[in-house]
């Protein structure tokens, strides 16, 4: 699970199994996110994220960020 790439190896779409739809949330606002969210000093408050031609399925993202969230103790 740990490489090169820091903490964590594989890229977030495929360690969470982001799939892409025609409108969706923003990948990189979603990977930023995500990111910090599991870093030392994860963000509080409600996000939102842009819908935007071909990113991340709303559902699951939804689905992974309330799990994450959960496990850093924040709540939903």
């Amino acid at each position: 699970m740990f490489g090169s790439r820091g903490k964590y190896e594989l890229p977030l779409h495929e360690e969470f199994g982001f799939t892409i739809a025609r409108r969706g949330y923003d990948r990189d606002q979603v990977d930023a996110y995500i990111t910090q969210l599991r870093g030392d000093s994860p963000p509080a408050g409600v996000v939102g994220f842009e819908l935007v031609r071909r990113g991340y399925e709303r559902g699951r993202v939804d689905e992974v960020i309330t799990r994450l969230r959960r496990e850093a103790g924040l709540g939903r």
